[in-house]
């Protein structure tokens, strides 16, 4: 991964051939002590798994996608999870059909290239379990 700052809170990635998308954003908030951030992008993935929710049953339905797939829409947000940065994120694919699929973002790893906005907030908004929906969700503490 290479990667430039473009401010003092937004910064620019560039994943290279193989790495793991989520791994990535990860780390890179890891190493940037970033807790919250908006993330957008644009590219291709190769082997993504693509998931969409059911609050009625509380589970994934997976689709895992063979080859390579250009990423035209990347957006998500970082929050903490166990005290640790934590990626979600969605995304919309097309593959050489040129027909649109998409959801939450499993796995992912990158193919030619993945470009990458990160815009970092000076919060610590954590995510806990919600029995009610079945994931975790943001804990706001409480404002006067």
């Amino acid at each position: 991964m290479k990667f430039a700052s473009l401010n003092d809170h937004t910064f620019a990635l560039r994943l290279e051939l193989g790495e793991d998308v989520h791994t990535s954003v990860q780390n890179f908030c890891s190493s940037h002590a970033i807790k919250n951030a908006a993330v957008q992008g644009i590219g291709s993935v190769q082997h993504p798994t693509i998931a969409h929710y059911s609050v009625v049953t509380k589970e994934f339905t997976d689709a895992k996608l063979d080859g390579i797939y250009e990423a035209t829409s990347l957006l998500g947000n970082v929050s903490l999870v166990d005290s640790k940065p934590f990626a979600h994120l969605h995304v919309t694919l097309t593959g050489p059909d040129m027909i649109a699929k998409g959801g939450h973002l499993v796995k992912g790893e990158c193919s030619a290239t993945l470009e990458l906005i990160i815009t970092s907030y000076t919060t610590d908004h954590s995510k806990s379990h919600d029995e009610a929906v079945g994931l975790k969700v943001w804990d706001f503490k409480e404002t006067a």
